[in-house]
């Protein structure tokens, strides 16, 4: 009866250590010991293709595909979740990075990604360490086509997080050329974008960084004005031009392609007028604003039209000069986003 009992015991254990093994980690690895977790050979499967493993205090992913989405309600059902870890890894097969994927942990402050991968939002690394480094590895863009007609690049998803100072995040590139690729995406530049053979990398938060920001501040020039006759003494117009998501390109794709076939996306802005600390979000009669057209998308003849988005909604501006290198447009709005789309 003994040896019965201690074989059965002994099947009973065996079977537990199965399931232990191979039960996806949800709920279940809020239980499991900081301790436990960090020196663990587990390797966990994140989504279809995608694995995952902590060594050493750094979490590596692995393979091909995406890091899922997250919520704040669905946080602890990464595997990940209950970790102590210092350092992220993504592996160049990973595709994109999901929204808060790595969100709260405080001591995460190193990230190594390659320049194909795509990342969701800068709420990917909300509440981490207060000075993070995201180092990105290559020299090529993964393109995608937003609705067939929008180019939309792995750099661009980056310079979306990075053109809004997320989380003081400071990237490191491969080189110069790289570094300039990331920063010259929007307009002022990116900042704090460094080639990893930069010593002022490591100088991130001193002085000389905070007067190179604002150098690139005082050189910036907004192409957007109110027109002659609509200026008003102390009110500022500035547009800056930015990089947007997914889905704000999906509202662009759909005009070009199922009102405008025949026109081409040009590049897209943000706006503000403002008085000192006053922001104006509308006024009560309409203004005309002067756009003054880049010089890539300048060409005789050349028509355009205005896409101006205001809490996700559009409208269409038409374009009410008959100069090549400027347009005209009237709105009543003085805080709104805008493409430019020409043919």
């Amino acid at each position: 009866m003994r040896k019965t009992g201690k074989k059965f015991l002994a099947m009973v254990l065996a079977a537990a250590i199965c399931v232990i093994c191979f039960v996806p980690m949800t709920a279940e690895a809020k239980k499991i010991d900081h301790h436990e977790w960090s020196n663990s050979s587990a390797v966990w499967e994140v989504s279809d293709g995608v694995r995952a493993y902590v060594k050493d205090g750094v979490l590596y992913f692995e393979g091909t595909g995406a890091i899922p989405d997250y919520t704040n309600d669905t946080l602890y059902t990464r595997p990940w979740h209950n970790v102590l870890i210092e350092a992220v890894n993504v592996g160049p097969g990973i595709t994109d990075i999901g929204t808060k994927a790595f969100a709260e942990f405080k001591k995460l402050k190193y990230i190594t990604v390659y320049s194909t991968t795509f990342i969701k939002s800068g709420n990917a690394f909300d509440k981490i360490d207060s000075a993070p480094q995201v180092r990105i590895m290559g020299s090529e863009e993964t393109t995608r086509m937003i609705g067939g007609k929008i180019p939309y690049t792995s750099l661009d998803s980056w310079a979306r997080v990075a053109q809004s100072r997320i989380g003081n995040i400071v990237y490191i590139m491969d080189d110069g050329a790289m570094k300039m690729k990331l920063r010259q995406k929007t307009l002022p530049n990116v900042p704090f974008v460094y080639s990893a053979d930069n010593e002022d990398a490591t100088r991130r938060y001193e002085m000389a960084d905070r007067e190179e920001e604002q150098t690139q501040m005082e050189q910036f020039t907004s192409p957007l004005r109110f027109a002659p006759g609509y200026e008003v003494t102390g009110q500022a117009v500035t547009s800056r031009r930015i990089i947007q998501g997914e889905e704000y390109l999906d509202i662009i794709a759909y005009y070009l392609n199922y009102v405008y076939a025949g026109y081409t996306y040009g590049c897209t802005y943000s706006n503000m007028v403002t008085t000192g600390d006053k922001v104006y979000d509308t006024f009560d009669t309409p203004k005309n604003y002067q756009f003054q057209i880049p010089a890539k998308l300048q060409a005789p003849g050349r028509q355009f039209k205005v896409i101006q988005v205001v809490n996700g909604q559009p409208t269409v501006l038409e374009d009410i000069d008959s100069s090549d290198d400027t347009i005209t447009f009237t709105t009543s709005q003085g805080t709104f986003q805008y493409s430019i789309i020409y043919q």
